[in-house]
């Protein structure tokens, strides 16, 4: 009650997709089911070279005009 005043939420309404999917997961494997393996990740975006590439084009922008 004290919640769906303060914000205006239905506590009904909300839903832990999380928790239902680890509860999926855990019957499977209690079930004799087997654990598919995680998918690939994409490789990850060297940061500070995105960050250096942005601040060498907006200076060359900058010059530009």
């Amino acid at each position: 009650m004290l919640i769906s005043e303060m914000i205006g939420v239905e506590v009904e309404d909300l839903h832990d997709e999380y928790a239902a999917a680890l509860e999926v997961f855990v019957g499977t494997l209690a079930a004799g089911g087997h654990a598919l393996p995680p998918p690939e990740l994409a490789p990850l975006e060297d940061l500070m070279a995105a960050l250096e590439a942005s601040v060498q084009r907006a200076r060359q922008t900058q010059n530009a005009t």
